[in-house]
């Protein structure tokens, strides 16, 4: 009877041990950043925009050869954001358009007027020759625009957590402005992904494959089969650190 309890006090310490192993090795889902829209209109003058990219006024509007499109009219995304939370950002002249929503704004994917309480929080006009930079941080329940960083008016939707389009040059509702130049558009948002697998030789990996080594995550950037010695960090050409 004693043999038998020792041998069973032995099994359950044993299986904690092997069970805290387990829990320390288990990796965790990351909250990452990912860029999943940009445009920097590095085209030749004349050019026009990225109709995979932009819709609505096209045709007015035309690149400068510069790293500028001008605008004459209202782009919007093809696109339609539906994140949780992110950043949408937009480094441009603003001519006389007014203030930052008026420039830089957000519709409905339908290009319908996103309804809500609207709440000033700072002057948004700027000067007429100045590039800025203007931002739109949302969430589920807020829009926040900000101009260099000042933030100058929140949006509370009816609706929470509804997708949306960002439109460029218009104040939503018909009024164009002219002298508008943007230099970029990015957005940016964040997300949760699931664990990384372990780096491991001989193992082919693609373009886009996610990897861990040493604590830290990596996007595979070349096709390759690893080989001893090519661990990512020590071969900057395969991997990018997330």
């Amino acid at each position: 009877m004693r043999h038998g309890a020792r041998w069973l006090r032995s099994l359950l310490a044993a299986a904690v041990v092997v069970s805290g192993l387990t829990m320390s090795g288990v990796a965790h889902a990351e909250t990452v950043t990912r860029t999943v829209f940009s445009d920097d209109f590095n085209g030749g003058r004349g050019a026009g925009v990225d109709t995979t990219k932009w819709s609505g006024g096209i045709w007015d509007a035309w690149q400068d050869g510069e790293g500028h499109v001008v605008l004459d009219s209202t782009l919007t995304t093809v696109a339609a954001f539906s994140q949780s939370s992110g950043r949408a950002t937009a480094r441009l002249r603003a001519g006389d358009s007014g203030s930052a929503w008026n420039v830089f704004g957000i519709r409905k994917p339908d290009g319908g007027t996103v309804a809500g309480q609207y709440e000033p929080l700072g002057a948004g006009t700027t000067s007429v020759y100045d590039f800025h930079t203007y931002t739109i941080d949302w969430t589920r329940t807020s829009f926040v625009w900000s101009v260099d960083g000042l933030a100058v008016l929140r949006l509370t939707p009816t609706t929470g957590g509804q997708p949306f389009i960002l439109a460029l040059g218009s104040n939503g509702n018909g009024r164009f402005s002219d002298e508008v130049q943007v230099d970029s558009v990015t957005v940016a948002v964040k997300m949760t992904v699931a664990p990384a697998p372990a780096w491991k030789a001989f193992t082919t990996y693609k373009v886009g494959d996610r990897v861990s080594y040493k604590g830290a995550n990596y996007r595979v950037s070349a096709q390759h089969t690893a080989l001893p010695g090519w661990q990512p960090g020590l071969v900057p050409a395969l991997f990018q650190k997330l």
